[in-house]
C-alpha cells in the first residue's frame, strides 16, 4: 500500500472539481488564509470554488498504524447580481455548484487509497451585495504506518 500525501489528496479533489464544473465556475484553486480579504483583493473570477484544508485528527489503530482524518472545506463564492434568491437557484447559481460538488466528491476515493468522502454539512458562510460565499466540508480517512 503506497502512502498517500495530504497534497495528493488536495491535488484530486482540485481534479476532481474543475472536471465536474468545467465552464459553470471561473476559477477552482488551492486556498489557506483569510478567505474574504483573499476573494476581494487576489483577483479570482468568480464564480470561484476554494479548496481548503480544515483540519486532520489521527487515531492509533495498531502499533505503527494509525487512521488519519483529513477535513476539507469547498468554498463556493459567486456574485449576486440578480439578488439574493436568484443567487441561489439561477442557472449557474450556488445550489447548481454545490450540487457539481457533491457529484465529484461525495462517495468518491478519487482514485486515492483513501475512504471515499463524506459530505459533513453545506452551508450559507456570508451574503451582502457583492459576494454570496457557501461552504461545503468533506471527510475522508487513510491509513498512516509509521
Amino acid at each position: 500500500m503506497a502512502e498517500v500525501s495530504w497534497s495528493a489528496v488536495e491535488e484530486a479533489i482540485l481534479g476532481a472539481l474543475a472536471g465536474e464544473l468545467g465552464s459553470l465556475v471561473q476559477t477552482v484553486a488551492s486556498h489557506q488564509g483569510n478567505w474574504l480579504e483573499d476573494l476581494q483583493s487576489q483577483g479570482w473570477r468568480l464564480p470561484a470554488v476554494l479548496v481548503r484544508w480544515r483540519q486532520n485528527r489521527g487515531e492509533q489503530t495498531a502499533m505503527g498504524s494509525a487512521d488519519l482524518t483529513l477535513d476539507f472545506t469547498i468554498l463556493i463564492a459567486v456574485r449576486p447580481l440578480r439578488g439574493e434568491a436568484e443567487t441561489r437557484r439561477q442557472e449557474g447559481g450556488i445550489y447548481q455548484i454545490l450540487e457539481g460538488v457533491r457529484r465529484a466528491l461525495w462517495h468518491h476515493d478519487l482514485g486515492l487509497e483513501i475512504t471515499p468522502f463524506s459530505l459533513e454539512k453545506e452551508e450559507p458562510w456570508l451574503t451582502t451585495r457583492e459576494l454570496a460565499v457557501y461552504g461545503a466540508e468533506y471527510r475522508t480517512c487513510l491509513v498512516r504506518t509509521f
